[in-house]
């Protein structure tokens, strides 16, 4: 008799109907990364999918067959759920949908993985009634995104230099290139796609401490905007159209 697989740490980050009473399931995995897989009956056995199949729960799933879309086998949880509140729910909704749009399927990202459970239980602390808490968690986790899949240039590095970025020099971010400086008369007054240097070391530091100065976060969303707009194409974010529709901004 052939043994089941063994079961693998998970989350869904997607679901939608599919034939009469299966789902389809978008999951990220510790070992495939980002993976689909059909949940059959599961739309009928509502009580399994109203304890189990729940976004931002941590899993442990078996996926069976040798084809591209797996079958789901055995769920349970792994800990008990995270409950995002408020806000928070959006900018949890928010991360799923850019891995779902942005991460190739089947190519394991173990730090990705890790750092994704980061940001659910740093979202999960907070009340939701405010968007403010929910910056700094976001930006990480964004520019961790990007730098995993090789689309964030090193911020403290300039490319025209090909030396450490000056604190007190002005940097236009070019997709294909990095950080060039800019050179221009009357101040440093910063146009779109522009960045000082305090800003660019400030990130770094941010990054690695964790903590965001509020001083830090308009760049920081600036930038991950720049960088996303580049990979993601016209096609709007639904959670960011969904966050709009409820809390109006």
């Amino acid at each position: 008799m052939k043994k089941p697989p063994p079961a693998q740490p998970a989350y869904i980050l997607h679901a939608r109907p599919y034939r009469d009473s299966s789902l389809i399931l978008e999951l990220l995995t510790s070992n495939f990364g980002r993976i689909g897989c059909v949940a059959r009956g599961a739309r009928r056995d509502k009580q399994r999918r109203q304890q189990a199949l729940q976004p931002f729960s941590p899993l442990l799933v078996s996926l069976l067959g040798n084809s591209t879309l797996k079958t789901l086998g055995s769920v349970e949880n792994a800990t008990a759920p995270l409950w995002l509140k408020g806000r928070a729910v959006y900018a949890g909704l928010y991360a799923n949908e850019l891995l779902v749009r942005l991460l190739p399927e089947g190519e394991a990202h173990y730090t990705l993985f890790a750092m994704y459970q980061m940001l659910l239980k740093a979202l999960a602390q907070l009340k939701g009634d405010d968007s403010n808490p929910l910056e700094g968690p976001l930006r990480r986790f964004e520019l961790q995104l990007l730098a995993e899949l090789g689309n964030c240039p090193p911020l403290d590095y300039c490319a025209g230099s090909r030396g450490t970025v000056s604190e007190s020099a002005c940097y236009r971010l070019e997709i294909e290139q990095g950080f060039v400086p800019v050179h221009r008369q009357g101040g440093n007054v910063l146009r779109d796609g522009e960045f000082s240097g305090a800003e660019l070391l400030g990130i770094v530091q941010a990054l690695e401490s964790g903590q965001w100065p509020a001083g830090l976060l308009p760049p920081a969303k600036r930038l991950t905007r720049i960088l996303l707009r580049a990979m993601l194409g016209d096609k709007p974010l639904r959670s960011r159209t969904l966050f709009r529709q409820v809390y109006g901004k």
